[in-house]
């Protein structure tokens, strides 16, 4: 029997398969999606349960409807939070296991960082 982690990135690989968007890794400590390249990028060096986690993140990113014509510390903040939403809405519709306290985690610890960033 396969690993749950690995059946759960395999279930958001056939998502970005079908819906076009393109996944590849680094390892120098960035995540990101390329919407103009359909394009999501993750850190490889993430443990495999946060590499699940940051892509559906960055999914949640690429279908959010929130694009303020002016970007500002608050609204890049507002566009992280619903992109963890989303994230979190579209890997329950797979079927990807969502260990709540586990995504929670890391979504506080992402959103304090852009919130250290921008000194707020």
């Amino acid at each position: 029997m396969n690993n749950p982690d690995d059946e759960d990135l395999e279930k958001i690989e056939d998502f970005l398969e079908t819906n076009g968007i393109s996944l590849s890794y680094n390892t120098n400590g960035e995540n990101y999606i390329d919407i103009v390249e359909d394009s999501i990028v993750v850190d490889a060096l993430q443990n495999k349960r946060e590499i699940i986690y940051t892509i559906l993140h960055e999914v949640g990113h690429y279908f959010s409807d929130f694009h303020p014509e002016e970007q500002t510390p608050t609204t890049q903040i507002i566009e992280e939070v619903l992109a963890w939403d989303s994230g979190y809405d579209i890997g329950c519709s797979l079927g990807v296991t969502i260990d709540d306290a586990g995504w929670y985690r890391l979504m506080i610890a992402s959103i304090s960082a852009y919130i250290q960033k921008a000194n707020l």
